[in-house]
């Protein structure tokens, strides 16, 4: 039976070429989006989830806080991983890592010259306990047990070496100093919150011998033991960092604690200070879900919208059917195999695009898509389950409607008139359309948003700013090659800072002592005496900074008081005016200083946040970064020219450099990748409607050909037969614009709330959305309309 019913539909179906190739074309796309969005949903929610006994391993973090301030950082001390394996119970193994990149590159030399390098880390020997990649080459315990041992990923010693073997005992250069290659393990999975290439013995680090609780820069992570009771852990955490440094973290006016996160919800988690990897908000991941399910209602919609549209052409095969003795099941049954024949199509269609445009959709969204999992047992059974949705939900109006039709009532010339049938399809239009203005809307509100992050006044020049990375090692030279740019006449000035002024994150305090009685966490950043003047920030009490200005570590060593520069933000806090504090004493992070200056407030972090206290000061030594402010004009001979300058002190680095302006866009590239998608799927949202719509016109235009004909006889042109084909069309559109309306209001709060600074939402975005759609729903109609009218009246009316 259900063999018959395939091959009449196959029929049906191959007749109907327009009716079928619309729905095909509708159902592909939507399907292929559903799952490109699905395969990006679960690369996002399955972060870290493939390392084995994951959801027993933790990360541990920092807290501190101060006078009702809070603040986590996800970094901690060297000793804390050897002292819990040592003490705590819960603790089955403990790792730490010492993520290189976060400072500096270095420079890697296998032998072909120096080769410049971000992903670097050094890890201790429990390393691969914790993460088990998959160890290509090497023996376990043998890979990172001693000092200056190095493993390298698979895609990394295969551009170093000819294979993942022949590097195995050779000697690598990094910074200058032998590292011999012990091991090749698989490269991190995109969907890991670690991404290193190179992975070195953390015996080699000073604090790999030595741990201490200060500095914190290390990210540790344990994986507990089964069933461990994480309260009682968490207690036993607290004990620790009371009995090892909680009362030298008094001493600066803060109380310390130690948290710690499951693996898993890291990346998905609330964002903390110093991230490897910039976590992502899970809101968007719904976001995605929701429009993922639209889309394929959206599809839906059209094959319910055409079938009973398409009721009437074919109600004289009911009537006969029914007259030959089919019974209403078996009609049914015709008609809903019709949908699963176009439902499995599809979703081959689409499965096929997704593997044919696969590189560009990774592109696009920035992420890999694993489309390996397309033919999975889950991902199988998942197609499956959505071809039975599809199928079910697309077939079942039509069918029960034209299966439930009475054999007279169906030879007749009159169908569905009755039972909603209009109705329905106009409500199914109107969704349409509401979707599809609603996420064009969603589209052009992003787009504002982040214009409005470009253009806002940050209280820095970011033009023509170039920051330049160094080492330690290379600090001692740093002065002279500042001095010899701006000799060349390629630097209006430049300064040397511990990051970069668009994101500064390193947390301080102020302590009550001289002139202040109140205490309060503050970012500091450490400068050299050019700062103000480099970035140009606005000085709006006090002066600048000069050369007799001593440096943090001299006036501790020497207990001598520094001078600082504080923004408004701190001045608040203190709870004096700019000028009043000018000359007026403080404690520094624990150092006696000065107030020498006060800076106009300016945006060092991201504009999701308000401005915070910030305080500069003298510390060339922690600095990492040389900024250069370069004259206008003659931008590629300038860089040239600073380009030799560098080789000259640094023969052996790359002159790798970064613009200011840049790297502040790049902070807003989770922003950016959602307004790219919401533009793509608002655009796939308007072709589906649209496709529909073509279908209904048609069929419209086709039940009315005799009227038009008439028409066109009697005098009428293109514009009055379009106006009468399209008037209840463009009603349903406006319906659909006071629905999306209300909903750009509710996803303009819900999406700005997330941002401390905003654009103010333009009226024009409802506006140009509207047209758009309007427009090319116009275009839609006006098509087929002229289709219709430039046939041949007399040929029409003798043929009717």
């Amino acid at each position: 039976m259900w063999k018959n019913y395939f091959k009449v539909s196959l029929r049906n179906l191959s007749k109907r070429k327009l009716y079928t190739g619309i729905n095909i074309l509708g159902l592909t796309v939507a399907i292929a989006s559903f799952l490109a969005i699905s395969l990006y949903i679960y690369h996002e929610a399955t972060y870290d989830s493939m390392y084995a006994d994951s959801d027993r391993v933790v990360r541990f973090g920092q807290r501190f806080a101060m006078a009702g301030e809070e603040q986590v950082v996800s970094m901690t001390p060297s000793a804390l991983v050897p002292t819990m394996m040592e003490e705590l119970e819960e603790v089955e193994v403990g790792t730490l890592i010492f993520d290189v990149g976060i400072f500096s590159s270095v420079l890697v030399d296998a032998g072909q010259g120096n080769q410049e390098e971000n992903k670097f880390a050094y890890v201790d020997e429990n390393f691969f306990e914790v993460f088990d990649l998959e160890k290509l080459v090497g023996q376990d315990g043998e890979l990172l047990a001693e000092p200056n041992q190095i493993v390298l990923t698979k895609s990394t010693a295969e551009k170093y070496y000819r294979n993942i073997n022949s590097g195995i005992g050779q000697v690598l250069k990094i910074d200058g100093k032998d590292y011999t290659v012990t091991g090749v393990v698989e490269d991190f999975p995109s969907n890991s919150h670690l991404d290193f290439d190179f992975l070195a013995s953390f015996k080699t680090h000073r604090h790999g011998t030595n741990p201490e609780w200060s500095p914190a820069n290390y990210y540790s992570y344990a994986k507990l033991i089964p069933n461990a009771d994480r309260e009682q852990f968490a207690q036993k955490l607290d004990l620790l960092v009371e009995k090892y440094f909680g009362e030298e973290m008094r001493s600066y006016g803060f109380e310390v604690g130690i948290l710690f996160q499951p693996l898993t919800s890291i990346y998905l988690g609330d964002s903390q200070l110093k991230e490897m990897k910039p976590a992502a908000d899970i809101k968007n991941l719904y976001i995605f879900g929701m429009v993922a399910i639209l889309l394929i209602i959206i599809g839906i919609i059209n094959y319910v919208n055409l079938a009973t549209a398409e009721a009437t052409e074919r109600n004289k095969e009911v009537g006969l059917r029914k007259v030959l003795g089919a019974g209403r099941v078996q009609l049914f049954g015709q008609f809903i195999s019709e949908s699963f024949i176009l439902s499995i199509f599809s979703m081959a269609l689409s499965i096929l695009l997704l593997f044919l445009f696969k590189s560009q959709f990774e592109d696009f969204g920035g992420i890999p898509l694993n489309t390996e999992l397309l033919l999975s047992p889950i991902g199988v059974s998942t197609e499956i389950g959505l071809i039975i949705f599809i199928a079910f939900f697309s077939g079942y109006y039509p069918s029960l409607v034209l299966s439930g039709l009475e054999p007279l009532q169906a030879l007749g010339k009159r169908v569905l008139g009755a039972k909603g049938g209009p109705w329905l399809r106009r409500s199914l239009v109107v969704f349409q359309f509401f979707v599809s203005i609603s996420l064009l809307v969603a589209t052009l509100i992003v787009k504002q948003q982040l214009e409005y992050l470009q253009s806002v006044n940050l209280g820095y020049d970011r033009e023509s700013v170039v920051a330049l990375n160094f080492q330690y090692n290379m600090r001692e030279l740093i002065p002279a090659l500042k001095n010899e740019i701006k000799r060349e006449g390629v630097a209006l000035s430049a300064s040397l800072g511990n990051a970069m002024p668009h994101f500064i994150q390193a947390g301080y305090s102020v302590t009550p002592g001289g002139d202040n009685d109140k205490d309060f966490m503050i970012t500091g950043f450490a400068v050299d005496h050019d700062m103000v003047k480099t970035i140009g920030l606005n000085l709006i009490a006090g002066s600048d900074f000069t050369d007799q200005d001593i440096d943090q570590s001299k006036a501790y060593e020497e207990k001598q008081e520094m001078n600082v520069i504080f923004n408004e933000a701190a001045i608040k806090e203190l709870g004096w005016t700019p000028e009043e504090s000018i000359g007026r004493r403080i404690v520094y992070n624990g150092v006696n200083s000065v107030i020498k200056g006060v800076v106009e407030n300016f945006y060092f972090n991201s504009l999701h946040h308000q401005v915070g206290a910030l305080g500069i000061f003298i510390q060339p030594r922690e600095a990492n970064w040389l900024l250069v402010k370069m004259p206008k004009g003659n931008l590629t001979s300038n860089l040239a020219k600073m380009e030799e300058v560098w080789k000259g002190f640094f023969p052996e680095r790359p002159f790798a450099y970064r613009f200011l302006d840049e790297e502040y866009g790049k902070m807003y590239q989770a922003e950016q990748k959602i307004g790219q998608i919401f533009g793509l799927f608002a655009a796939i949202a308007i072709g589906i409607a649209c496709m529909g719509l073509f279908g209904l016109v048609s069929y419209v235009a086709l039940r009315r050909t005799r009227e038009i004909s008439i028409r066109k006889v009697l005098g009428a042109q293109v514009y009055d037969v379009l106006k009468v084909l399209s008037a209840d069309f463009f009603m349903l559109l406006g319906l659909s614009a006071v629905m999306a309306i209300f909903f750009g209001i509710w996803f303009s709060n819900q999406w700005l709330e997330g941002f401390a600074n905003k654009t103010e939402v333009s009226p024009w975005i409802f506006v140009l959305a509207i047209l758009l759609v309007g427009f090319i729903s116009f275009l839609t109609i006006g098509y087929r309309t002229i289709k219709v009218f430039v046939q041949d009246p007399a040929k029409t009316l003798k043929d009717d």
